[in-house]
């Protein structure tokens, strides 16, 4: 539930410049990522204090999601690189080679005559669908095919039933769509020290509908674009904070003007 409200939160707060959005949003993540863990494992349930349970995959996957969601409503690395980590760690735990698909147990946990595994969106997304996404998305950021291949080898098999029963499979269909694209890559770039000089241009990415777009951001020269290939060799023009649309890591010229920035977004629907 905590990673289903991580994103419900960070996404408004970057859209509408809700700061107690965004307030609620890191609070929320910095419960998780220091209360909700023992031995680099996530767990489940927290009470009196203490959390319980080793964690499913629809823990790893939701959050996972919300973090890389919380990311790009602050270009906080700490947040994009516990996303990766998860996403790694959901992996090994939940993915199996032989089978080529997601089980929502870990291999870790109790053995069961059948390992469970649900396939379904309902009211709530399936863990399936929402690791399929959220896989897709941290391909994009970082370049990682294997990431790619993973999700739609548990994809693909989901075809039948998507067309079959569109309603029970949201959340596939919506993986789908951001993998057939198109998908806007947008790096944004701002002179260190001036962390308030990317505002109008953040305003210009989240002021619009684009679900099929990957965010990052980070000052010029600093760590916290170590390891992004969208933010290589990308620097601030002019001293000014810049952004860089891309398609398959391939840009069209910086611009440093929100009105440049949302016709080249524009263009990219």
């Amino acid at each position: 539930w905590n990673g289903l409200m991580l994103p419900a939160f960070a996404e408004p707060a970057a859209v509408l410049g809700r700061t107690h959005y965004l307030a609620t949003a890191v609070r929320n993540a910095e419960f998780l990522t220091s209360q909700m863990g023992r031995d680099g494992r996530l767990l489940r349930s927290w009470k009196d204090g203490q959390a319980r349970i080793t964690g499913y995959l629809e823990d790893y996957s939701m959050v996972g999601a919300g973090l890389l969601t919380l990311y790009e409503a602050t270009f906080d690395r700490r947040w994009f690189d516990e996303s990766r980590r998860l996403a790694e760690e959901a992996l090994r735990l939940f993915w199996s080679p032989d089978r080529e698909a997601f089980f929502d147990t870990g291999h870790d946990q109790e053995t069961l005559v059948v390992r469970p595994r649900n396939i379904f969106d309902n009211a709530v997304p399936s863990g399936t669908s929402v690791a399929i996404d959220w896989l897709l998305r941290l391909a994009v950021v970082l370049g990682e095919e294997r990431y790619e291949a993973l999700a739609l080898r548990a994809l693909r098999p989901m075809a039948d039933l998507m067309q079959r029963y569109p309603s029970g499979f949201g959340r596939y269909l919506s993986a789908l769509d951001f993998h057939l694209g198109p998908v806007a890559e947008i790096a944004l770039v701002w002179p260190a020290g001036h962390e308030r000089a990317v505002a109008p241009l953040v305003d210009a990415v989240f002021g619009r509908y684009q679900p099929n777009r990957v965010v990052v951001g980070a000052a010029e020269g600093s760590p916290g674009a170590a390891g992004l290939p969208l933010l290589a060799d990308r620097g601030a023009q002019s001293g000014q904070a810049t952004a860089y649309v891309c398609r398959h890591y391939v840009c069209q010229l910086p611009v440093t003007e929100p009105a440049a920035l949302a016709r080249q977004l524009d263009a990219e629907v």
